[in-house]
């Protein structure tokens, strides 16, 4: 341990913890109305984000009313100037920028090709004709309509038709009922065609389905942009090399490259991956798929197609297969599904991800990726290949089981792990401590990176702009992080508390405790949208994510919930991962340098013969294995649909006619001692105890309101503690044993201030400490080790003064005069943009009672803006040494704000347990306290009927147009308000 005179480890930390670096601050996504913001418009924008307190933008062009697409649109002189100019304007001030990736942005997608090009994405589609003996079929094949009409897919963009389609395989099936096909019976006809032409009859009486496949592009375009942009190929290399030509003959210009050379953090982002085919067949395709899958998987994909035709609601979860085989069948048939999109997740891997990251590589660029989830392709596997992977709150519902469905490879490979924030289809509706929780809820599965969706000009189109503003991302849709929210007031105090979070969860590595080896192809990103009841009705956001899910003790992807009431971290991976060269086993821990696994569950029926025998080898070394029988797992929210791993391991993923090597290897690996096999999951935290685990955070005993996040920083550990019932929980206590023993400090989000935490003894060799958290509190601490701990008890609180006597003003928001904004940049014409400017009256209140603003005299349901508090009060004297005193709001209705005392610095608290640690402020005497707070923008805009035409996004995206439905919300500082004593 340090002298008493030498540095300890914690004093490397004080000074980020009081400022934190602007790379640890919350990011945000900005809207841009294509490229028609003026210059004034981008500086002023960045400059405000930046004063905010904000750490980075990623940008990107958002379709724009009532504008020349073809002057503005991605692609144009203006978008590129604009594009310029943000680069520009965010590197001055040391802020990270981000180009935006993806297949509904147009810069995800090119000018340069057509649907007929080789680098355009591709689909193979089918023609299914009925045969029966004695008709039999002559002639020509049937081709496929290319200009034939279907239903438009929800996703933005519009399809433009090929010219071209390429024959592929002509393939027959015996039809055994409606739906179902003899795979015993198939036959491949492709040798059997000339000239386009087939005669054929079958040799028996039975009703045959004939299936000719054909090859052509999707057609799918991004918009807006100058010129129509198409989606690319992720599956063939054609497609990321024309992406990359154009990128650097075209976009990155000498002047752009120079600006990205002077920003460590400009990166490009790849949104969720958001291709859709057209056509019956449903399958996407390219030049190489047929002979990558036969080179791969050591078969011919052709006899198999009827049985890979599907039909996709919005994205791959929802995936229908058109044709199923017969029960006997259909084993080999999943095996062969699973092959198909094994060989797509190989080739998005090795044909778009890993030549695009080492293009932008070259160019100073890190890539940022939501990896796989939309399309089907394994979930996991593609973590390696990207420099950050990023999930979002929207598609999964911010649920820590979703969470960690990628923690697993951002961990293991010491990957930055992010999340799109906000996202809800609630605009406008909601308080700040809706998103609060969900930034509390991604730290505890180790996301430390919050990009918030997002950010939007005020300004936009003449003629298409009112009050609020220009809306970017769509009127009913996602949140702004603007300053249009009477909450950007207090962005700066907030900005930096979410920063300390996320520098100190960012130091030295995670602590896992196990690692869960799953696969998944079909993962539901749309298990956060899910928001009807048994009847059909509409389930608002917010009461899904405070009520239901996660918080209804329902995770989706792992059940039994008995390692999180434990307090054990645990996160999921696809096996195949363990095989690389850079992951390996040391001491009995997998990682140890990274995420450090002390055991690994084995659940699902379906594992690799090569998996199996890795994890033979490395049992044998000391690693421990659960086999768990019998897990149930979410397959699709939307349908109720679910699936029962009924025997763990009990077969091969792919038809590689390994299932029986698969036994042998399972039948040695059970007879380790270091391997345990149950029946139940419920028994999994007592077999892994038998095994000798030890949860490195974990409960003295069980707690299930609470989750934690863990990281060892040498001799420093960091301790995240958050009380997720933050609608439905109780005040709670939770004892927390670490390894070691040392002398926790709690860091104040607030401020930076460390203090030596109360509540804390030595149990052996470990540290435990006493937590009281109220509902969706979070707390942060760190224990030194390098110190010898002192034991305490939990700080006693007493209050001693209740505050009232209020005077309470109001500054009520609403629409005020457009302000219009011209530029002439000297090509010939202006750019026109209206900034709707707030105009804020001051409603003073008679009396001074803590009510919601709508039940106060003078204000009422249509108020919203930000409300001041002012009263005094008197102390007997000053905190005495080691004590603490602390102003209690109670309650702010989840409104953001600030507490002055006697003057000084505004300082902001956390929208569930609104308290402020005044004791340097505090003095013996009287003293006065100002309190801002604020509201949403929902009972301004529910009175000036706002959402009255505006759909429902969440039904919207289930093909329902029924209007947004909101409700007028209490707003304000509801108190009871109380200074309290705590030593």
């Amino acid at each position: 341990m340090p002298a008493a005179d030498q540095p300890r480890p914690l004093d490397a930390h004080r000074a980020a913890l009081q400022d934190p670096p602007i790379e640890y601050r919350p990011e945000l996504r900005w809207w841009l109305a294509e490229g028609l913001h003026t210059d004034r418009t981008l500086r002023f924008e960045i400059d405000a984000a930046h004063r905010l307190g904000f750490g980075g933008i990623e940008f990107l062009a958002m379709d724009e009313q009532a504008i020349d697409h073809s002057r503005y649109g991605w692609g144009s002189e203006e978008w590129v100037h604009d594009s310029q100019l943000v680069v520009e304007e965010t590197t001055a001030r040391e802020m990270s920028v981000s180009f935006t990736s993806g297949t509904n942005w147009s810069n995800a997608n090119l000018p340069t090709i057509d649907p007929d090009h080789p680098a355009a994405a591709r689909e193979l589609n089918v023609v299914v004709e009925e045969v029966r003996a004695g008709a039999g079929r002559s002639g020509a094949l049937r081709r496929i309509d290319l200009d034939a009409q279907r239903e438009e897919s929800l996703l933005p963009g519009h399809r433009v038709a090929p010219k071209t389609q390429e024959f592929f395989a002509v393939v027959a099936a015996p039809l055994v009922a409606d739906g179902v096909l003899d795979a015993d019976g198939v036959l491949d006809l492709t040798p059997l065609v000339a000239d386009g032409a087939l005669d054929w009859e079958p040799a028996d009486d039975r009703e045959w389905r004939l299936f000719t496949f054909w090859s052509h592009g999707t057609g799918q375009t991004a918009s807006p942009s100058a010129s129509v942009n198409y989606t690319v190929n992720y599956l063939d290399r054609a497609g990321v090399d024309a992406v990359i030509d154009y990128w650097g003959s075209t976009v990155l210009t000498p002047e752009l490259r120079e600006l990205i050379a002077r920003n460590p953090r400009a990166q490009m982002y790849m949104d969720s991956l958001e291709l859709n085919t057209w056509g019956e067949g449903g399958l996407f395709w390219g030049a190489s798929v047929a002979r990558e899958f036969r080179e791969r998987r050591g078969y011919d994909i052709t006899p198999w197609l009827p049985f890979l035709t599907r039909s996709v609601l919005l994205m791959a979860s929802a995936t229908t297969y058109r044709y199923q085989p017969t029960g006997a069948q259909r084993a080999a048939v999943e095996k062969v599904r699973h092959d198909y999109v094994e060989t797509l997740t190989d080739l998005y891997i090795e044909n778009m991800l890993r030549p695009f990251a080492a293009f932008l590589h070259e160019n100073g660029i890190l890539l940022r990726s939501e990896i796989s989830y939309g399309l089907p392709f394994e979930l996991t596997r593609p973590g390696p290949e990207v420099d950050g992977i990023e999930t979002e709150s929207l598609e999964f519902g911010s649920q820590i089981d979703a969470y960690r469905l990628l923690a697993g490879p951002a961990h293991l490979f010491g990957k930055q792990y992010s999340s799109e924030t906000g996202a809800t289809t609630r605009n406008h509706m909601l308080d700040h401590r809706f998103y609060d929780q969900i930034i509390a809820t991604q730290l505890a599965a180790g996301i430390t990176k919050t990009v918030l969706h997002g950010w939007a000009s005020t300004a936009g189109a003449e003629g298409a702009t009112e009050w609020p503003g220009h809306e970017g991302m769509w009127p009913g849709f996602s949140e702004r992080f603007d300053l249009r929210q009477p909450a950007s007031e207090f962005y700066p105090q907030w900005n930096r508390a979410v920063g300390r979070y996320q520098y100190l969860l960012r130091q030295g590595r995670p602590r896992i405790d196990v690692g869960i080896l799953r696969t998944d192809h079909f993962v539901d990103n749309m298990s956060g949208m899910s928001f009807l009841d048994e009847a059909g009705k509409r389930i608002p956001d917010e009461v899904a994510y405070g009520r239901h899910w996660m918080r209804n003790r329902e995770n989706h992807w792992w059940q039994d919930l008995g390692m999180q009431d434990a307090g054990w971290s645990y996160e999921f991976l696809d096996g195949s991962l363990l095989l690389r060269d850079d992951i390996v086993l040391r001491e009995g821990l997998v990682q140890p340098d990274g995420p450090g696994y002390q055991a690994l569950i084995v659940y699902q029926e379906a594992l690799s013969a090569d998996v199996a025998q890795h994890l033979l080898d490395w049992a044998r070394q000391g690693l421990r294995v659960l086999i768990v029988n019998g897990a149930r797992e979410l397959r699709l929210l939307l349908r109720g649909e679910h699936v029962v791993n009924e025997r763990a391991a009990s077969r091969t993923p792919g038809l590689d006619h390994r299932d029986d090597e698969l036994a042998a290897t399972m039948a040695e690996l059970r007879g380790l001692p270091t391997v345990a096999e149950v029946d139940d999951p419920a028994q999994t935290v007592a077999a892994l105890r038998r095994l000798g685990v030890v949860g490195r955070a974990e409960f003295v005993a069980e707690n299930r309101n609470v989750l934690g996040y863990l990281r060892e920083d040498g001799e420093l550990l960091h301790v995240y503690l958050y009380h997720f019932l933050y609608e439905t929980g109780e005040d709670t206590v939770v004892e927390v044993a670490l390894p070691g023993v040392g002398t926790p400090y709690r860091v104040d989000p607030w401020s930076g201030d460390l203090a030596e935490h109360r509540g804390v003894r030595a149990d052996g060799d470990r540290t435990v400490l006493t937590v009281a958290l109220a509902p969706g509190e979070t707390a942060l601490l760190t224990v030194d080790r390098s110190q010898a701990p002192v034991a305490s008890a939990v700080a006693a609180r007493e209050v001693v003064r209740e505050v009232g006597g209020w005077s309470i003003a109001v500054e009520s928001w609403d629409a005020g005069e457009n302000e219009l904004i011209v530029e002439d940049r000297g090509l010939g014409y202006e750019t026109r943009e209206v900034r709707p400017a707030t105009a804020v009256t001051t409603l003073p209140v008679t009396g001074s009672d803590l009510l919601p603003w709508s039940d106060l005299p003078g204000v009422g349901p249509e108020v919203s803006g930000v409300a001041e508090y002012r009263a005094s009060f008197a102390l007997d004297a000053a905190a005495a040494p080691g004590e603490r005193l602390l102003l209690d709001l109670g309650s702010t209705a989840g409104g953001l704000g600030s507490v002055v005392l006697n003057g000084g610095e505004a300082v902001g608290f956390d929208t569930s347990r609104p308290v402020v640690d005044i004791t340097a402020a505090a003095r013996a005497g009287v003293n006065t306290v100002v309190v801002r707070v604020a509201s949403s923008l929902n009972n301004r805009l529910i009175a000036r009927g706002y959402y009255d035409d505006i759909p429902d996004m969440g039904l919207f995206l289930l093909g329902r147009q029924e209007a947004h439905v909101t409700v007028v919300r209490p707003h304000g500082l509801l108190g009871p308000v109380s200074v309290v004593r705590e030593g």
